[in-house]
């Protein structure tokens, strides 16, 4: 594998290459290799998401940005098996981890990944839905064809792959057995955090940790504060 910050920070497949691409089968599948071993390459060249002009009352659909310190995090998501990343809004943090949920799911077989968020609906429409639409707006020859969305739930069906949503809770995790787990929004479970940190710990090796600054539990785990 290449690492992503190994990887050109930009994209190099304009227009005129992608429309070369759809009609060469064999750069298809050079091209289809090369998004499994480079993610970051996969991630600026193929992957597309939403942006919101709050002004303007308008939604845009770009290609990923190709930003350095989202290049960074997205090299510790392959290097660290435990992440957590404290954030602020508006950083594009949710899109690269779904992506990096997503890559897993369309590139590796038998992958169950848990996204765990305080509401479920939340977990259908913030996470769920984000890793839908990056898939969807893929060349048809990159992406495995076979899928099934429904409520907090995509599946690959060839890869039998599973990315689903869940709401906070202990419970929630264990009941699954998931390979990977992301704990989105982690800082607003209400005194569920640490439950739901350590029933990941207990049943998978890759976990994922975002939230957005708050107090209690989630300041004090970001802190590394301890009860003595």
């Amino acid at each position: 594998m290449i690492l992503p910050l190994d990887s050109d920070l930009l994209p190099v497949i304009d227009r005129q290459a992608w429309l070369a691409i759809n009609k060469d089968k064999g750069w298809q599948r050079d091209e289809k290799l090369h998004c499994f071993f480079e993610p970051w390459y996969w991630l600026v060249n193929y992957v597309y998401t939403e942006r919101r002009d709050e002004e303007q009352d308008i939604t845009y659909v770009e290609r990923f940005p190709p930003d350095e310190y989202l290049q960074y995090v997205f090299h510790k998501c392959f290097t660290e098996r435990k992440l957590a990343i404290d954030k602020s809004r508006q950083m594009r943090m949710t899109w690269m981890i779904m992506a990096y949920e997503l890559w897993n799911a369309q590139f590796h077989k038998n992958e169950l990944i848990v996204c765990q968020t305080k509401k479920e609906k939340d977990a259908d429409e913030e996470l769920i839905r984000r890793a839908h639409f990056m898939h969807a707006r893929q060349p048809g020859w990159l992406k495995p064809q076979k899928k099934q969305k429904s409520f907090c739930r995509f599946e690959l069906l060839r890869m039998e792959s599973k990315i689903i949503g869940i709401p906070s809770g202990a419970d929630q995790i264990r009941s699954k057995n998931p390979n990977r787990v992301l704990l989105d929004e982690a800082g607003f479970f209400e005194g569920e955090f640490e439950k739901s940190l350590a029933a990941a710990a207990a049943c998978c090796g890759d976990i994922k940790v975002v939230s957005t600054a708050n107090a209690g539990e989630w300041e004090d785990f970001i802190n590394d504060r301890r009860m003595v």
